[in-house]
């Protein structure tokens, strides 16, 4: 079991009973580290107990946080994700009004180049005129549609954007989670040949 801040400060409070450490830590039985032959080897029992925890709880507090910097990583990550996804949605509505509004203009300075035409006596329906006006009028759409298209071209490479930073996030909630594992696993590693040093050198030795 790894101990919380709090639960290693009331265990080191426990100034009388250095096993409490132990017990919590590594499993030792309280009869193994209560025996421990008079008070000095009582009192270097217990100091290398403490010892053990604290590798034991360095481990837990580095472990907890790689977990904490992937989680946050990964959640700045998805809120950017969003962010983007939501601005490509924007330009695309965007280029839509913006292809409508010219779309208006055009076909209101066509309408008043036909009235102009009419007005002077030209009939712009007919021949070249009507030739004309339907130039202008495919040109004119073809500028919408530009228009559209470059929306749609912004709000592609936003979403693709969007998809890469969501995937940069969940790459760096994992690496925090695998982090927290290895530190968890060599921590209970140091541990395991602490003790067995210090159990080997006769420190936990019962009566």
């Amino acid at each position: 079991m790894i101990f919380d801040e709090e639960s290693l400060r009331k265990t080191l409070s426990k100034a009388h009973n250095f096993t409490a450490i132990g017990v919590k830590v590594l499993g030792m039985t309280a009869a193994k580290a209560a025996t421990a032959k008079g008070a000095a080897a009582a009192f270097q029992a217990g100091v290398a107990v403490s010892s053990l925890a604290a590798t034991a709880v360095g481990a837990g507090v580095s472990a907890y946080g790689q977990a904490q910097q992937g989680k946050a990583a990964n959640a700045v990550a998805q809120r950017n994700a969003q962010i983007q996804l939501r601005d490509a949605e924007i330009a695309k509505q965007n280029a839509e009004f913006n292809a409508r509004m010219k779309e208006k203009q055009d076909d209101q300075r066509r309408r008043a180049m036909i009235a102009k035409q009419g007005g002077s006596g030209v009939e712009a329906v007919e021949g070249t005129n009507l030739l004309a006006l339907a130039e202008q009028e495919f040109i004119d759409d073809m500028n919408a549609q530009l228009i559209r298209r470059g929306g749609s071209m912004q709000a592609q490479g936003l979403q693709d954007q969007a998809v890469l930073t969501s995937a940069s996030g969940t790459v760096a909630r994992k690496s925090g989670m695998i982090g927290a594992g290895a530190s968890l696993l060599t921590g209970a590693g140091k541990t395991g040949v602490q003790y067995r040093t210090l159990d080997q050198q006769g420190v936990f030795k019962t009566v």
